[in-house]
């Protein structure tokens, strides 16, 4: 994320290794204090100028003793994960003519019922190629390879 705007509502958390200063902020709290417009670099900056350690933009390098500020910003995470359903997930893939390894790996799909959907789609789809529906290492459905005719 570039901007403040971006982040969605919930806790900002700044910290700092060298230190040992941390502290929490509400997004909306920033954005009326700094505007949505601000870079997260630059709020970083804003909520640790006090820092003894903090080095201004420009600045040469630290020498090797010196201590160096490393507060670090996390912002709220920017989309929740959906729940994993419960079981093992079903996977519908193509396979190549030679070599007997996966070509495309086309789905993977929990409800076996959509699986089965979905490797007949996949049979019609690519009728000259073997497809499987696999739970995990365990094929359920597989379509062969139709036999190449004589004339070929």
């Amino acid at each position: 994320m570039g901007r403040l705007g971006d982040a969605v509502p919930g806790r900002v958390y700044v910290d700092c290794a060298t230190c040992k200063r941390s502290g929490r902020y509400t997004v909306a709290n920033l954005v009326g204090r700094y505007g949505v417009d601000i870079s997260t670099i630059d709020l970083l900056r804003h909520l640790t100028a006090s820092c003894r350690y903090q080095r201004p933009p420009g600045a040469p390098p630290a020498r090797k003793y010196e201590h160096l500020c490393l507060a670090a910003i996390t912002l709220p995470p920017a989309k929740q994960i959906p729940p994993v359903p419960p079981g093992v997930p079903y996977t519908v893939e193509v396979w190549r003519e030679t070599g007997g390894n996966i070509e495309l790996h086309l789905a993977t799909i929990y409800p076996l019922s959509m699986a089965i959907v979905a490797f007949e789609a996949a049979c019609l789809e690519w009728p000259m190629h073997e497809v499987t529906l696999r739970d995990r290492a365990r094929i359920v459905r597989k379509r062969e390879r139709p036999p190449r005719s004589a004339t070929e």
